[in-house]
């Protein structure tokens, strides 16, 4: 009984948090909305919320994040497994706060620096489609957003579905609906269409010589394209689709992760893009990943998929 009177609290703290919470803190002085989105993160890395859990009711998302950073950093002690746990909601519970920023238009409040790499990205242009992956790291969407309007490209950007399941509290449903209509806003006239609905909206921007961004730390999925790459310690399974539009479509293959460092400031490193087909780009591209997410395994909020991701075991001579 308590256990449901719960979930039942959090549920109603849940939609008032999405539906007015996150908007409000989107329109105040960022001087004022800095400190309290992060006590809002503070807060969520405390309670292990975020909206996947509350949607089925379950801690399944902490309990994995856990045992993901067991995987990750096996020596690690329990407290600062714990440490990091907190550290990855709060690092969601930020990317959501950049997500109203963006949607109420404010992205020009915000400072960006990039690396000789990403420099080099902006102003590259070799007559081809560019498949740029990057992983649930940090501040990856804003990343989006600040390398599309520095290059003035047109970008485009891969997205799910899976935020309109019925069981998601209609709050969450319209804060990624928005979150996605507030990105195409800084794409130069690019877009966001979910993969739900079928690839070849993904072919036809690479074959226009755009640039799609996908993320590229998910697991494989049961009967999707799969390939193995060298990723945080070993040779791992994750999905492919990325690497196979690339590749079919003649695009070359690139990576970046976006930084907070500060309030309001942040930072894009990037690795230099290469032939889809070439082993040593997507080595480069994940060995830039897995080195970031070892330095900061906290700001890594896909940790609680690495249990999907099982190293690949040798075959037996």
């Amino acid at each position: 009984m308590m256990r449901r009177l719960r979930w039942w609290l959090l549920r109603r703290v849940h939609h008032l948090d999405y539906a007015w919470l996150l908007p409000l803190l989107a329109r105040l002085p960022l001087a004022l909305a800095w400190p309290l989105a992060a006590w809002r993160g503070w807060v969520n890395g405390r309670l292990g919320r975020d909206w996947r859990s509350v949607a089925l009711g379950t801690a399944h998302v902490e309990r994995q994040t856990l045992l993901g950073y067991g995987q990750l950093a096996p020596k690690a002690t329990p407290a600062q497994r714990q440490r990091w746990c907190r550290q990855r909601f709060a690092v969601e519970s930020r990317d959501e706060f950049e997500a109203c920023w963006l949607g109420a238009r404010r992205l020009g409040a915000l400072a960006c620096s990039f690396d000789a790499p990403a420099q080099a990205l902006l102003t590259q242009e070799n007559g081809r489609g560019l498949v740029l992956l990057t992983p649930h790291f940090d501040s990856f969407y804003l990343g989006i957003a600040f390398l599309a309007q520095a290059s003035g490209r047109r970008f485009n950007s891969m997205s799910s579905a899976v935020f309109r399941d019925p069981r998601v509290d209609p709050a969450v449903t319209r804060h990624f609906a928005r979150k996605y209509a507030a990105l195409e806003h800084y794409l130069n006239g690019g877009l966001v269409p979910e993969m739900e609905n079928g690839l070849r909206p993904f072919y036809r921007m690479l074959a226009a010589k755009e640039t799609l961004v996908v993320l590229g730390d998910a697991p494989k999925l049961p009967h999707g394209a799969a390939m193995t790459v060298g990723f945080l310690g070993g040779q791992r399974e994750l999905a492919g689709g990325a690497l196979r539009l690339a590749q079919r479509s003649g695009s070359d293959l690139g990576g970046f992760v976006c930084r907070c460092v500060g309030p309001g400031r942040y930072a894009v490193q990037a690795c230099t893009p290469g032939p889809a087909d070439d082993p040593a780009t997507l080595a480069r591209i994940y060995a830039m990943f897995s080195q970031a997410i070892a330095a900061q395994p906290g700001a890594w909020w896909a940790a609680d998929l690495l249990p999907q991701m099982p190293l690949a075991v040798p075959p037996v001579p």
